[in-house]
C-alpha cells in the first residue's frame, strides 16, 4: 500500500487537476453513474469534538473513505485542532490501494468543488466577490474562485473575529494572482455583499451571515459552510429569491440546514432546487420566474474524493512519490 503525507500532497496537487477532478466527479453523479455517499457525523459535547465520516465509490473499482475529526481540547473558544485521513481501495480486489494524509487534499478538493460551481452559475465577467469566513477552507476558496474567474478586480473578506479576516487581507496580498485585486476587509456584513457578483460562505456558523435583501440581483453564492440540518448561512430573505442548485439531491432536504430551515419556513419551494450542479451546463441554466440569485449549496460527495484520489495515487506512482508499506510485515518497501 502507498503512503502520500502531506508534503507528497502538496507537491502533487495543481489547480487545473483538482479543478478538473471536481467537475468530472460532479458529472458522474448527476449522471448516476455513482453510488450515492455514505455520510456519518459523530459529534461529542464537552469537551468539545466531532468526527465527519465520508464513503463512496467510482463503480465496483475505486472506493474512498475519508475521516474529518476535529476537537477542540482547550475550550470552544480556543483554536481548534484538526486532522483527516483517506483510505483508497482497489474495490475488486479488496485491497487497500493507498493511505492519504487529508488536510490539504481536503482543502483542494473541497475550494475546487465550490469554483466548478461557481464556474457554472457565475457571470462571465464577474468582478466583486465577497468571501465570509477565514478559516482553513478560506485560502484555497479565494484562489480557486479566482482561478475560474480572473476577472475579479475586488475581494471583500468579512468574518465574526476581526483579527482572523485582517490576517487572510495580508496573506492574499502576498499571493501573484492576486496582484491586480483590490484586497478589504468590509465594515459589515451589508457592505461585504452591497453589489458583489460572487458571494462564498465558509463559516462555522449556525445562524445568517448576511442579509438576502443586500444581494444584487443576478448575483451567484456558494454556500459551503452550515453542514447540518439545524445551521444556515443563508436566510429566508435570500432563499425567497433564489434559484438553487445542489451537488446531490439525495439527503439534501434534511441534512442542510440552508435548505431545511428554508422549505420549513415557506421561503423556499421544492421547484426552485433546480438541478444537481453536475447537470448544468457551462453558462448556467436561465433563471426561472421569481428569482434573481443563482445559488449553490454544497455539501460536498464522496466521490470527489475518489476521483481527485485517484488521480493523486496514479500519478505518484509514475513519479515514485510516497512510502510502500507491506501491510503483512508492517515494514515499508520502499521509498
Amino acid at each position: 500500500m502507498l503512503f502520500l503525507g502531506e508534503a507528497d500532497i502538496e507537491a502533487l496537487i495543481t489547480q487545473p487537476d483538482a479543478l478538473d477532478a471536481a467537475a468530472r466527479a460532479f458529472r458522474l453523479y448527476a449522471a448516476g453513474e455513482t453510488a450515492a455517499s455514505v455520510r456519518g457525523d459523530l459529534r461529542h459535547a464537552s469537551p468539545k469534538a466531532g468526527c465527519l465520516l465520508l464513503g463512496g465509490a467510482r463503480g465496483a473499482e475505486a472506493l474512498s473513505i475519508k475521516s474529518n475529526v476535529h476537537a477542540y481540547p482547550d475550550g470552544p473558544e480556543a483554536p481548534r485542532l484538526w486532522g483527516s485521513l483517506l483510505t483508497l481501495w482497489d474495490w475488486s480486489r479488496a485491497e487497500p490501494r493507498a493511505l492519504l494524509a487529508a488536510r490539504a487534499f481536503n482543502d483542494h478538493r473541497t475550494a475546487a468543488g465550490f469554483a466548478v460551481g461557481a464556474d457554472r452559475l457565475a457571470a462571465a465577467n464577474a468582478g466583486i466577490l465577497a468571501l465570509f469566513g477565514a478559516g482553513k477552507s478560506a485560502p484555497l476558496t479565494l484562489r480557486y474562485l479566482k482561478a475560474v474567474r480572473p476577472s475579479i478586480r475586488e475581494i471583500r473578506l468579512a468574518g465574526r473575529t476581526p483579527g482572523r479576516v485582517q490576517a487572510l487581507a495580508a496573506q492574499a496580498a502576498l499571493w501573484p494572482e492576486l496582484t491586480d485585486t483590490r484586497i478589504v476587509c468590509a465594515a459589515s456584513p451589508e457592505a461585504a455583499v452591497a453589489g458583489a457578483d460572487i458571494i462564498a460562505t465558509v463559516t462555522t456558523s449556525d445562524r445568517p451571515v448576511f442579509p438576502g435583501g443586500s444581494v444584487r440581483p443576478g448575483a451567484c453564492i456558494i454556500l459551503g459552510g452550515a453542514n447540518r440540518p439545524d445551521a444556515r448561512e443563508a436566510d429566508d430573505a435570500l432563499m425567497r429569491r433564489a434559484d438553487l442548485y445542489v451537488d446531490a439531491r439525495q439527503g439534501a432536504t434534511e441534512k442542510a440546514g440552508d435548505i431545511r430551515l428554508a422549505l420549513a419556513s415557506g421561503a423556499l419551494v421544492p421547484a426552485r432546487i433546480r438541478a444537481e450542479i453536475g447537470a448544468v451546463p457551462a453558462g448556467g441554466l436561465a433563471l426561472s420566474p421569481g428569482s434573481d440569485v443563482r445559488v449553490f449549496k454544497s455539501m460536498g460527495l464522496a466521490i470527489q474524493d475518489v476521483v481527485l484520489a485517484e488521480h493523486l495515487v496514479d500519478r505518484a506512482e509514475v513519479e515514485g512519490r510516497g512510502l510502500q508499506l507491506d501491510l503483512s510485515t508492517g515494514k515499508v518497501l520502499f521509498s
